[in-house]
């Protein structure tokens, strides 16, 4: 029996900034989920070449960002999982450790644009919901957009990326309007980005 709706929401949030709060806040408010689990992710198989913070400062961002915010929380369900990290291995070990849990993917439109790349893709959309949101710069919807499974949300568009907030900050760039305030004292505290 299943007692409770998730969504998974995927992603390095290298830093998390408001744009992912954003999203998650809406797919709670909107009934799409009963909570969102942001799935801090330890190596994304398409960054491997990508230098990233360490996960503990990662995932220590992501409870900072949500520790006031019902029903949207971080899991970090793949640290010890092997690395890279796919998330078709990801949904497969969830599920099974929450049998009565039924699981959802949220994504972006940019990555949903690739997602026929990804391991196990037919796999994914076949078993699971997948929730994709707006992405500025991004527009076009593949074919695989069609399926059943694929539901695109109309509000909340993620206009920053992680990878911008970083560039900012090492250019001593005033982002506090992308970040939530102690998530930025955390990077102060910690020089995170700053080379």
């Amino acid at each position: 029996m299943i007692n409770k709706k998730i969504g998974l929401f995927f992603g390095t949030f290298d830093p998390i900034h408001n744009g992912h709060i954003e999203v998650a806040k809406y797919i709670i408010n909107n009934y799409f989920s009963d909570e969102v689990w942001l799935i801090i992710t330890p190596q994304n198989p398409e960054k491997k070449f990508i230098k990233i913070s360490n996960f503990e400062h990662r995932y220590k961002m992501a409870q900072i960002a949500t520790n006031k915010i019902d029903k949207v929380k971080p899991s970090n369900e793949e640290q010890d999982l092997p690395i890279p990290n796919y998330t078709i291995d990801t949904l497969d070990y969830i599920s099974e450790k929450y049998k009565n849990y039924e699981f959802c993917l949220i994504i972006g439109q940019d990555n949903f644009e690739k997602f026929n790349t990804w391991k196990s893709h037919e796999t994914i959309i076949e078993n699971y919901k997948i929730l994709i949101y707006p992405r500025l710069g991004s527009g076009k919807k593949p074919e695989i957009g069609k399926l059943k499974n694929i539901i695109h949300l109309e509000g909340a568009t993620v206009d920053v990326s992680s990878s911008e907030v970083r560039e900012k900050i090492k250019n001593k760039i005033l982002v506090k309007n992308y970040l939530n305030e102690d998530v930025l004292n955390f990077i102060i505290e910690n020089n995170l980005y700053e080379k």
